[in-house]
């Protein structure tokens, strides 16, 4: 879980910075995205993670559940009432941990670093600041 949380902290971070950006900023943060992707390519690689899912597992106990079924025949005198149980195993939710193979982009962690860095710099070249904020 802290290894998903890590991986996905440099995503969450630019989405955040994103939403408040100026629209000079976003325009800074597309150049740089191109060259980004030039000097840190995608490369796809399997990796294991773990994840963990709800579950219901047997609790040692029994629930049963008892009907009864009145049956008629033609004849009305030979009437049956029959009594059904039918028993399970009572259960509880437990966590299930198990491992799965995701493709991760192994060259993200940089190039968002990488995006980051350049687009501060050209906003730093641009406007005097690295937020790409125009002076009023």
């Amino acid at each position: 879980m802290k290894r998903r949380m890590r991986l996905a902290a440099p995503s969450i971070a630019m989405l955040m910075l994103a939403a408040c950006a100026t629209p000079e900023y976003q325009q800074a943060n597309t150049e740089c995205g191109g060259q980004g992707l030039q000097h840190y390519p995608v490369v796809q690689q399997p990796q294991v993670v773990q994840r963990s899912r709800r579950v219901q597992v047997p609790d040692g106990s029994t629930v049963c559940e008892t009907s009864t079924v009145e049956n008629t025949s033609k004849h009305r005198h030979t009437a049956m009432t029959q009594t059904r149980s039918v028993c399970r195993p009572g259960m509880r939710p437990a966590t299930e941990v198990y491992n799965e193979t995701v493709m991760v982009d192994i060259n993200q962690g940089g190039r968002e670093a990488w995006v980051d860095q350049c687009t501060r710099n050209l906003c730093v070249q641009r406007f005097g600041n690295d937020r790409c904020k125009p002076a009023k």
